[in-house]
């Protein structure tokens, strides 16, 4: 918003903290510690939305043959330090999107630790072939080895500003340290001459290579496995950081009755949670539509009987322009490095 703009004297002072913090990790003031697991660090510079959960999932299918492991903090969770994850785990427990994970790929083995160093030493023991440190780009006290920034297509950090006039962690400076740029969340049919400006506009260094994408929506599901037909009257409900996509993609292909909007991993409380069981009541042919990580905080604490009616939408990664293969062509060659 135009408002936020008058705090840019703020900005000022935050980057220079944010900068002043920077440059003490590239001069070794303060240490990065490096492991022998290969490690795939995904992250943004801006406060989130960017789609860093698909692309960690997209990770995770596409290297199953590797051994993996994720490290997160848990952004969300209500308890503290580290934890191994159990399938016993709640998303209260380790945090929506761990969860959701946990859930897709039960074979992952699931750390939380708000000290990524620390969920990484936890691994030590059986090390696994890889680890994937979700939203870790700010997070210095690691090395990754490999290193890929996320930006969205509607809102690029070359157009964004530092906190607070901004959404800005940290300054555009920090793309530096990215192997790889992805540009996020793209129209499926975007235009290469588009993606010819965004790519200048993002001005990578030689070591860097800049990817476009977009996020491909599957049918509803619900616990059962039952999915819900186009043109179905909907609840839709969102607790993520930036629903337009979500709602536009809804809007387009159910008829939407309603959107109950949240912010970001919330948690929710036991009026809205009646609420929404009134609003099923009332309503017979209506259905709730979710996000799968909103799905893993909402479902467990709805009544049995209205549980089936709660489908959550998948969302998967698309490289445009036929360019997965060579983003994973640079991704085997750091892993067989």
């Amino acid at each position: 918003m135009e408002w936020r703009r008058l705090l840019w004297p703020f900005s000022l002072i935050y980057d220079s903290i944010t900068s002043v913090r920077n440059s003490a990790f590239d001069r070794g003031v303060l240490s990065s510690r490096s492991f022998n697991i290969p490690v795939i660090a995904i992250g943004n510079l801006s406060t989130g939305g960017t789609g860093k959960t698909p692309m960690a999932e997209f990770l995770l299918d596409r290297l199953k043959d590797y051994k993996r492991a994720v490290v997160s903090r848990g952004y969300g969770r209500k308890t503290r330090g580290l934890i191994i994850a159990e399938p016993h785990h709640t998303a209260e427990d380790i945090g929506d999107e761990p969860k959701q994970i946990a859930q897709k790929f039960p074979d992952v083995q699931m750390v939380l630790s708000e000290k990524r160093a620390i969920g990484l030493e936890a691994l030590q023991n059986d090390p696994p072939d890889l680890v994937v440190l979700d939203d870790a780009f700010q997070h210095r006290y690691v090395k990754p080895g490999f290193q890929i920034l996320l930006t969205t297509f509607q809102n690029p950090f070359y157009r964004d500003l530092i906190l607070p006039a901004g959404n800005l962690r940290e300054s555009a400076r920090g793309r530096s340290r990215a192997d790889v740029i992805l540009v996020t969340k793209c129209p499926t049919d975007l235009d290469p001459e588009l993606a010819v400006v965004m790519r200048k506009r993002i001005k990578p260094e030689n070591h860097q290579q800049v990817f476009f994408t977009s996020l491909q929506y599957g049918l509803p599901m619900n616990q059962l496995e039952i999915t819900l037909p186009f043109q179905s009257p909907i609840i839709a409900l969102s607790g993520i950081a930036n629903p337009v996509t979500f709602i536009n993609h809804l809007s387009a292909h159910f008829q939407l009755q309603k959107h109950l909007k949240f912010k970001d991993h919330h948690h929710f409380a036991h009026d809205e949670l009646q609420n929404l069981q009134t609003l099923l009541l009332q309503n017979p042919g209506w259905n709730v539509v979710t996000t799968e990580k909103d799905a893993v905080r909402l479902i467990p604490r709805m009544p049995k009987s209205l549980q089936q009616r709660i489908f959550s939408i998948p969302i998967q990664v698309q490289f445009l322009f036929n360019e997965e293969a060579k983003f994973m062509q640079r991704l085997h060659r750091f892993l067989k490095f």
